[in-house]
């Protein structure tokens, strides 16, 4: 293998479509990006189309995808029934404007799946469910106070955003004021979260159920029921976040597996089948801080594009797909193979590092084992980060930024395939002298 080129320069050689959009781009939006997290240097790749567990580039490269809409495609890329309901309903209808069945049907499939959902109200994101949840726990409980854990993300609006990652870049985040109204609690400090629910005035704490980043930094179920029993003990409701995790860990969710059940879950990515869209559900009583109920107040909430029709339609076919837990289980089933083999991969090479993950997911750490919260929430750094990205995309992976999200449509091979890119990126890694 040649080393003339650093692997960034490779990488820029052999994609010259893609830097061009990307040139394009940086004079449209801001650093030429729609999404923080697409940030990849010298630029990240410009895709054209996808189906199934692959994605094809502007340059004609062929990539097993492991962004998977950011997780939302667990059914796979362009899936035939989403594809299908979708265009089926475009022409009938974009935005109808009024209540349809479609709406109806949608929450039924997430009541009969999802153990904590007796009434839904349907969103455009994750991150709107997120503040829809924080909104409703403080007009059903009359109380202001929210306590999130330190490293669970729930979204980029000011009422969840400060403090919603352990330190890793020293740049101090801007442009979200101080709230007096939120604590962050570190999960793991004995007693420290107790402590803050114990003052009975919190009104909900808010928690992704399988740790921090969908369990980049995990959080044992033991924890999860011991905070449960905390706040409920103090008239606090739980929220669980299950953005990430609903429909992925199973047709029920991280709470079906983890058997804690909360007072509300939001819900976003799998649930609406790759098209826009997010819910809020939980317990009749606590929804109905939403209700018009006469002589009671109202906890508002509008949205142009809630429940919209095409949201609607992807995500019941997507709802139905999953529902008897087969595919998820083949997915998790594969995802356990391939962490196996970059395990693997490491040992050969004798490169520290590992890789490990929950579900349909893995996770990628160089250097020794640990459980550190920080190195464990920080993933791989720069400016290794990147030749990664870039080592992986030139053997026709797409990671998402060292870790990676299963579909329903990766297989075996899918996995061989990665197992064997990922050992041809560490020899070349190692040959710059970036890892050991």
């Amino acid at each position: 293998m040649s080393t003339a080129l650093s692997t960034l320069a490779e990488y820029a050689r052999s994609n010259p479509r893609s830097q061009a959009a990307y040139e394009r781009a940086l004079g449209l939006f801001p650093s030429g990006l729609t999404h923080d997290t697409r940030r990849q240097d010298p630029f990240p790749p410009c895709v054209t189309h996808a189906e199934g567990a692959y994605k094809w580039d502007l340059d004609g490269h062929r990539l097993v995808d492991y962004v998977t809409g950011h997780g939302a495609l667990v059914a796979g890329h362009s899936h035939p029934d989403v594809v299908e309901a979708v265009r089926r309903q475009a022409g009938r209808g974009m935005h109808l404007g009024a209540s349809s069945e479609l709406e109806a049907a949608w929450a039924e499939r997430i009541v009969r799946l999802v153990p904590s959902a007796e009434r839904v109200r349907f969103t455009s994101s994750g991150t709107e469910a997120t503040l829809l949840a924080l909104r409703v726990a403080r007009g059903f409980t009359g109380r202001d106070r929210v306590v999130k854990l330190a490293g669970h993300f729930h979204g980029w609006h000011d009422d969840a955003s400060p403090g919603v990652a352990l330190p890793v870049d020293p740049a101090a985040p801007v442009g979200s004021p101080p709230n007096p109204d939120l604590t962050v609690a570190d999960p793991f400090a004995p007693g420290a979260l107790e402590a803050e629910l114990a003052r009975g005035d919190v009104a909900c704490v808010i928690l992704e159920p399988t740790g921090a980043a969908w369990g980049a930094v995990p959080l044992p179920p033991a924890r999860v029921a011991s905070i449960a029993e905390a706040a409920r003990a103090h008239g606090t409701l739980v929220v669980f976040d299950e953005v990430v995790t609903g429909f992925r860990w199973s047709p029920g969710g991280a709470q079906a597996v983890i058997g804690v059940i909360p007072d509300l879950t939001t819900l976003a990515k799998v649930v609406a089948g790759g098209m826009p869209g997010g819910a809020l559900t939980g317990r009749a009583d606590v929804m109905d801080a939403l209700a018009f109920r006469e002589g009671h107040g109202k906890v508002e909430h509008p949205g142009t594009h809630n429940a919209h029709p095409l949201s609607a339609v992807a995500g019941s076919a997507t709802l139905d797909l999953l529902a008897d837990g087969s595919g998820l289980a083949r997915a998790d089933g594969v995802a356990a193979e391939l962490r196996a083999a970059l395990n693997a991969a490491f040992e050969a090479r004798s490169t520290p590092g590992f890789a490990y993950g929950q579900s349909s997911t893995f996770c990628l750490i160089f250097g020794e084992r640990t459980d550190d919260p920080v190195a464990l929430k920080g993933g791989v750094r720069p400016p290794l980060a990147s030749a990664l990205q870039c080592a992986m995309l030139l053997e026709g992976v797409h990671l998402f930024h060292g870790c990676g999200l299963l579909s329903i449509a990766h297989g075996p091979a899918e996995a061989e395939f990665t197992a064997n890119a990922f050992r041809q990126a560490l020899e070349r890694l190692q040959d710059e002298g970036l890892i050991p």
